[in-house]
């Protein structure tokens, strides 16, 4: 019971039309405020790299497959909703990016 409420709660909470800011946990911040000219093919390669990760569970049933949280060990949630949050916090960076690209003063590149 515990697994899918907390799936379901984080999938909403970590998506790209959740309104509530949050801080990300310490062990998830960035190293660094400077945005490296390469960034968009780190996060292509990143993505790359997540989908073959993603398909070695291809065997799992992974609605009853049950993991922790990285961020809380209390936290559990099934590999399904795993996959969901993941899918939602990518989508999210995402919409932040087009923010950014899409406010005043962001270089246009003429």
């Amino acid at each position: 019971m515990l697994p899918g409420l907390f799936g379901r709660m984080l999938i909403k909470v970590m998506g790209p039309d959740a309104t509530r800011k949050f801080k990300a946990p310490q062990s998830f911040q960035p190293s660094s405020s400077d945005v490296d000219a390469s960034v968009v093919d780190s996060f292509v390669a990143h993505q790359r790299e997540l989908s073959a990760l993603l398909m070695t569970a291809a065997n799992l049933d992974l609605r009853r497959t049950i993991i922790t949280s990285p961020v809380s060990r209390f936290v559990t949630y099934s590999l399904l909703d795993g996959y969901k949050i993941l899918i939602a916090h990518e989508k999210r960076h995402l919409r932040q990016a087009q923010e950014v690209r899409e406010a005043v003063g962001f270089p246009s590149g003429a």
